[in-house]
């Protein structure tokens, strides 16, 4: 139930955004003088159309789309030379109505982001800190040499303050990262080298490196191992057989890894008080690991909220980040550093937008953001049936001062929507090929 509500959150999320891309063109064609046919969201047969004055409104059957049409605006439409057609328009302003689409994108992008400052974002208190909580085993980091515990000074040169700039860092795909950091008050510098990824959804993200979570209980099972050794809600875990505990997923880890004979050594801290417990993991079919019967506390978060003011400066810093990060991504996929198994089209976007939407207002409206700034920037790249494509056309035609020929335009058209075509069909084949990793991610 929960995934069939994702997707459908998803398609509406989607819908949102072709919305206010194609509404930016219909905007500026109407102020424009252009005469608008249809405007549709989605494509294919519509299921609901209403027209008022020269337009017809549509509502079509696939959703993951959405389309202006104004009247003279292929090559190949019959023309009456008429002056409210597209290309009896001068070239400003046909420009104007190609880069309005994309505009409308950023603008919305950078009011949603606006939005997510005001309203504010909740931050767990332990994401303050860029001590690593744990490190998986046999990942990138844990070759490096890196431990729980161990505090990140630097990544590539950057300083490193919180783990938000963790992940950012390694959202990018370095094809390595070098690391300064401290342990035990000495500081030392090590390299992480990330293994190639496939077109799954990546395992560690972050190369093995996780938060440090407090591991703090929030509810003990009955019967468990946990309950029957008296571990109580609220107890935080201080060490496991000497071991000082940095996070919960350390804990995990050597629940995990535990080999049966000695029991556990748990101290846990108590209303500053200190108490021993032995406890011996029991292997749990459904989870198909060992488990002890407790749940992590979720920890406390604080919320960061700033004026209208300086939320308006902070919405342009993140765009400006979204932005540069498509370029960046589109580099490494020419030099090859990043797999194009790893792109993503609309059936991988629709799970995630649902997701986002069950972590809260905020979290929702920024990934909107980030895919509305996508949309804008894909859509302005020179790529022929794209709103760049045509500003390319245009631009050659005040300079050559006269369109290209019919004929040359629907060669190059065809061309076009052939690549788009198998471009559309290879990210769809990558996501339907993750929807099992989507669900099993985004359903929990």
């Amino acid at each position: 139930m929960t995934s069939i509500l994702m997707v459908i959150i998803g398609i509406i999320v989607l819908g949102v955004l072709v919305f206010i891309h194609e509404l930016g063109h219909f905007l500026v064609a109407k102020w424009c003088g252009i005469k608008v046919l249809a405007f549709s969201l989605g494509f294919g047969t519509p299921i609901f159309k209403k027209t008022v004055g020269d337009t017809e409104y549509r509502i079509s059957a696939i959703p993951f789309g959405g389309y202006v049409k104004m009247a003279g605006e292929n090559p190949e439409d019959e023309r009456e030379n008429a002056p409210d057609e597209f290309q009896s328009k001068p070239v400003w302003q046909r420009a104007l109505v190609a880069v309005a689409g994309p505009a409308a994108n950023f603008i919305f992008a950078l009011l949603m982001l606006w939005v997510v400052f005001i309203w504010g974002v909740d931050r767990p208190l332990y994401y303050e800190h860029p001590i690593l909580g744990a490190v998986s085993d046999s990942s990138a980091a844990q070759k490096a040499g890196l431990k729980a515990g161990d505090s990140l000074i630097t990544i590539n040169g950057k300083q490193i303050e919180t783990w938000d700039d963790i992940e950012n860092i390694f959202v990018q795909q370095e094809q390595q990262y070098s690391i300064t950091y401290s342990r035990n008050n000495d500081i030392f510098s090590t390299t992480i080298k990330p293994e190639k990824k496939g077109s799954g959804i990546p395992k560690d993200p972050t190369e093995g490196l996780l938060p440090p979570l407090p591991a703090i209980v929030a509810d003990v099972n009955p019967e468990s191992p946990a309950s029957e050794a008296g571990v109580q809600s609220g107890d935080s875990i201080v060490t496991i057989n000497g071991n000082k505990i940095y996070s919960w997923f350390q804990l995990l880890d050597m629940v995990e890894n535990w080999k049966p004979g000695k029991p556990l050594e748990v101290v846990v801290e108590r209303g500053g008080s200190f108490e021993t417990m032995s406890i011996e993991p029991q292997y749990n079919e459904e989870a198909k690991r060992r488990l002890i019967g407790i749940r992590v506390s979720e920890g406390k978060s604080r919320t960061i909220r700033y004026s209208p003011v300086v939320a308006v400066n902070k919405a342009f810093e993140k765009s400006w980040e979204y932005t540069t990060m498509i370029f960046d991504v589109i580099g490494k996929l020419i030099s090859r550093e990043v797999s194009a198994n790893q792109l993503s089209g609309p059936i991988g976007i629709i799970p995630a937008s649902g997701f986002m939407l069950f972590q809260g207002l905020s979290p929702l409206l920024n990934f909107m953001a980030l895919i509305g700034i996508n949309l804008a920037v894909l859509n302005l790249m020179p790529l022929v049936i794209t709103d760049g494509g045509l500003l390319f056309f245009l631009l050659l035609e005040a300079i050559r001062r006269k369109p290209l020929s019919v004929k040359s335009q629907l060669f190059i058209n065809k061309i076009a929507v052939a690549f788009f075509l198998l471009l559309f069909l290879f990210v769809t084949f990558n996501d339907f090929k993750r929807l099992p990793e989507y669900f099993r991610i985004f359903g929990k």
